[in-house]
């Protein structure tokens, strides 16, 4: 009986209180039992005992817009800041939005005054779990919804200094232990309702001792509950308000029994309230290498579980067993790093220490997720991991570390007293991909934002590492990791200026005046050029080919980014590297395009605008140049790439203060076209091949769309200029050109940009005079040099030089009087003197090619679709006899006869009284009417 009315007070609430004697309500108790067959699923319900009472307690409320926004924005936010500790981000992300639209109506009703705790300490938490947390482990969902709100916690900042203070200051709110408490109900009410159903000996042990106690103590509470106290808490007034209807009839709990209770649930609240203050606390602890935390770690039956004992004894155990466990599935790998670095703790000799490094280093790379990038934290631990291996290594002479080592497995690492010894391993794979990961982390990094700025910080650092390991290379006499981080170093210094490059190196100076290498001598030191020649010439002596290559290329963009011109396209010239280029990988190929790029910017600077267009034609006539730089993915209409491709693509990407601007590459390939192609196509009346072959058909493409328009505003972009100033310049207004080119905002990259205006002004005016020759030869017999020297602002000299070198060429047919100063034309020009006659002798070529196309159809027509050709052929097959059956003999012979009744026709009425003569005629005649019936 008692297990019937423990059940009732889990039932639903309790009617309202009634006036009547203790016998009618044991009346109503005894009618409802002796009622087994009505509704059993219904019998202790709440509609069984007050539906009639219920709409009559029913109290309406009304709230204020303050009351009713400050409830919904509490609400919420504790509602996501459960589902934040659950990791159910998809709901986080949809509340927040709620949240975001609540809190702005309530700091309208508030008018000034400040927000509810919950909701900045719940602003708080998200920003947080943001930063710390990571989406590898989550669902797609979840990971999407972690995103989504990342972006949208990055907009908020509406209450960054609340959420900075909360943060600094963080305080375990009244809000914080509500939502815990909410779980603590469930989960005990789960645990009751397990305990009920479950029977007694299937129940599991507790493995902690005071959670033991607090069962029983509320197992105790629930089975005994028969006494009850006036002087309970406002908690317990509002919990017996929301009693069942039959539990109001029942024996309370004692005033002792029911204060134990609320005692054990509201330590049970702040336990878990304290919690993650106590967890983060105790993980700083072991950070700290501090494992006396307080608390003693409890195995089963209650017995103190014993932890891994670390000594310089155990160092070797240990190291296998890491060894062995990694690749294995279900590896704690942050678990492996923590070990190791106390490992690190009780290594007693340089040894030790170099292998338990090792081994870090290799479980602090193993820790990164394979679709993304090592964490910046991380990568700051690994560094100083390899760093501190670089140290031993230095201190200690003895100690080598490369590939070809046999492997020492001996067990007496601590009876090592400094004997000579080498040790398998790779630290030129750890320097690569300590580099590898820190391109990545820039590839991910929005360039745009203070971060990548922050990550570039560690360029230094990580160049200082690289020249360390070069100089433990040389002193072991690794031949082959020499070669690659020596490429390493060039690939950090090859696209930056001279200037950058010698700060990065002030960084080295200390260590190269404590090691003498013999790569780079202590001569080179503070001359950049040097230094970067003395990298290259040891790879082109020892490297293998495709070091080599790189080697090349890269010493090659750096001679043309420093305008060293000649030297590098000499360079260029005599590797013949394009000529075997295709055949090189991916990468290669990309450093081939980049240095050629650079080659063409390089070429423009000097002036050598034949030479600039030449370098950049063939990668601005694609429209893959993003790509073929590795700057981008070009993704075009008929080509659809895979996933898996267009991930490659993406991890070849160089990072973004690598990259050419592609504005300025597109700038220097336009305005040569321009310079190139007007003066080309004025050309055209005295070459009629300039219209049909254009130098480049990209720049003749954008210079017919845009005469096509109908209407042209001023030049807003880069190619706007350029357009306009070809029109200019096509027109012989050179100044206009000139303003045009110069207004162009992209010169201000170049480090010379005032030079470069001056010398395309000169070369307009040049490009103008040319123009203007070839289009006005002829109308002129003769011009003056004078008139031509004020016309385009030049010196006669200047002007003298032009027109001699455009005579000797052949450019135009004239000669120049030296003493008069006058340049006269040739009659030659006079022989296409106007657009009339070009016109008329165009239209006269193409009346003959129709005349021609004429004849041959109808040649086809009249003879059965056979040329003459065909038909000479057949007659050779059947020499022109008659063959019976055959229908083409027979016609043969027929026109032959024909043939022959005119001629002896003829020939009757020519001889007169020749009687043999006429009866050939007649014979000749019957066959050609024969002829015409076997026709019809």
């Amino acid at each position: 009986m008692s297990r019937f009315f423990r059940n009732a007070n889990y039932s639903s609430s309790s009617d309202s209180e009634s006036s009547g004697s203790s016998s009618d309500s044991d009346s109503s108790v005894n009618e409802v039992v002796s009622k087994p067959t009505t509704t059993p699923a219904s019998r202790f319900s709440r509609a069984a005992f007050d539906s009639d009472d219920e709409d009559n307690n029913v109290k309406r409320v009304v709230k204020s817009p303050k009351q009713k926004h400050t409830e919904e924005v509490v609400s919420l936010s504790r509602t996501i800041i459960k589902s934040a500790r659950e990791s159910r981000w998809q709901a986080v992300t949809s509340d927040f939005d709620k949240l975001r639209a609540a809190a702005t109506k309530l700091e309208k009703v508030l008018k000034g005054e400040s927000m509810p705790r919950v909701f900045i300490r719940c602003l708080a938490l998200l920003e947080e779990s943001t930063d710390e947390k990571s989406k590898d482990k989550l669902s797609s969902t979840d990971a999407r919804g972690f995103n989504q709100l990342k972006q949208r916690l990055r907009k908020y900042k509406d209450y960054d200094a609340q959420v900075a203070e909360e943060r600094a200051n963080p305080t375990a709110s009244d809000d914080d232990e509500d939502v815990n408490n909410e779980d603590d109900d469930e989960g005990s009410q789960a645990d009751s309702e397990e305990e009920r159903s479950a029977p007694a000996p299937r129940r599991a042990a507790a493995s902690d001792s005071e959670s033991e106690e607090e069962e029983s103590e509320s197992d105790s509470d629930s089975d005994s509950d028969w006494g009850s106290s006036d002087d309970e808490s406002s908690d317990s007034d509002s919990e017996d308000d929301a009693e069942a209807g039959i539990s109001r009839w029942l024996k309370k709990t004692t005033t002792k029994d029911t204060g134990k209770a609320k005692k054990v649930k509201k330590d049970r609240s702040q336990r878990a309230a304290a919690q993650p203050s106590a967890s983060s606390a105790a993980n700083k602890e072991e950070e700290d290498g501090d494992d006396d935390d307080g608390f003693t770690t409890v195995g089963k039956k209650g017995k103190a579980a014993q932890g891994p004992v670390y000594s310089s004894e155990s160092i070797n155990k240990f190291l296998k067993t890491f060894i062995a466990s990694r690749g294995r599935k279900g590896t704690d790998k942050k678990a492996a790093i923590k070990m190791l670095e106390k490992l690190l703790t009780f290594a007693a000799n340089p040894l030790q220490k170099a292998k338990v490094l090792m081994c870090l280093i290799s479980a602090q790379f193993d820790d990164v997720p394979a679709a993304s990038y090592m964490a910046t934290e991380s990568w700051h631990k690994a560094q100083n991991s390899v760093n501190e291996l670089l140290s031993v290594l230095e201190a200690n002479h003895q100690l080598t570390i490369c590939e070809s080592a046999d492997v020492h497995e001996t067990d007496d690492d601590i009876k090592y007293r400094d004997e000579k010894i080498a040790i398998r391993g790779s630290i030129i794979s750890f320097v690569d991909r300590l580099d590898d990961e820190f391109s990545k982390s820039l590839q991910n990094i929005d360039p745009h934002t203070p971060e990548y700025v922050e990550r570039m910080r560690d360029t230094v650092p990580l160049y200082v590492t690289i020249v360390r390991s070069q100089y433990y290379f040389e002193r072991s006499d690794l031949k082959d990791s020499i070669c690659r981080i020596v490429l390493r170093r060039i690939e950090h210094l090859y696209y930056r200026t001279d200037q950058v490059n010698l700060h990065v190196e002030a960084a080295v100076a200390d260590l190269s005046s404590k090691v003498d290498s013999k790569i780079v001598p202590a001569s080179a030191a503070g001359d950049m050029e040097a230094i970067i020649h003395s990298l290259c010439a040891y790879l082109y002596t020892n490297a293998d080919p495709l070091q080599r290559t790189r080697a090349m290329l890269m010493h090659i963009f750096n001679h043309a980014l420093h305008k060293r011109y000649y030297v590098a396209r000499d360079l260029m010239l005599m590797s013949h590297i394009q000529e075997n280029v295709h055949q090189a990988d991916v990468n290669t190929q990309v450093l081939y395009n980049r240095a050629l790029s650079q080659l063409g910017l390089a070429a423009f600077r000097l002036g050598k605008i034949q030479e600039a267009f030449e370098h950049t034609v063939e990668l601005e006539s694609s429209n893959r140049h993003r790509e073929l730089l590795a700057q981008g993915v070009s993704q075009q209409r008929t080509q659809q790439l895979s996933a898996s491709e267009e991930i490659l693509q993406r991890q070849r990407q160089l990072p973004f203060h690598v990259n050419i601007n592609l504005e300025l590459l597109e700038c220097v390939f336009l305005t040569s076209s321009m310079l190139l192609e007007i003066p080309y196509m004025a050309s055209a009346n005295a070459n009629p091949e300039a219209r049909r072959a254009p130098i480049s058909r990209v720049f003749r493409r954008m210079l017919d769309f845009n005469e096509r328009q109908v209407f042209l505003g001023p030049p807003e972009n880069t190619r706007d200029h350029i357009m306009a100033s070809a029109k200019a310049l096509a027109e012989g207004d050179w100044e206009a050109a000139r303003d045009y080119i110069q207004d162009i905002k992209i010169w201000s990259l170049l480090p010379d940009c005032e030079e470069i205006k001056e010398m395309l002004a000169s070369k307009i005016q040049i490009e103008a005079l040319r123009t203007y020759l070839f289009t006005y030869s002829t109308q002129f017999e003769s011009i003056g040099l004078e008139d031509l020297s004020v016309m385009f602002g030049m010196s006669k000299g200047k002007v003298y030089s032009l027109l001699t070198r455009m005579v000797y060429r052949g450019e135009l047919q004239a000669s120049l009087d030296e003493v008069s100063g006058v340049l006269i034309f040739n009659m030659a020009n006079f022989e296409a003197s106007s657009r009339m006659q070009q016109t008329a002798l165009a239209l006269s070529n193409k009346v003959n090619a129709f005349a021609d196309i004429n004849e041959r159809m109808f040649e086809l027509k009249i003879n059965g679709g056979q040329t003459p050709s065909d038909r000479q052929q057949n007659a050779n097959e059947h020499g022109g006899k008659q063959q019976g059956g055959d229908r083409d003999g027979r016609q043969n012979q027929q026109r032959g006869g024909n043939r022959d009744g005119q001629r002896g026709g003829n020939s009757n009425q020519d001889s007169k009284g020749n009687k043999n003569n006429q009866d050939q005629g007649q014979r000749s005649g019957g066959n050609r009417n024969g002829g015409r019936g076997r026709g019809q």
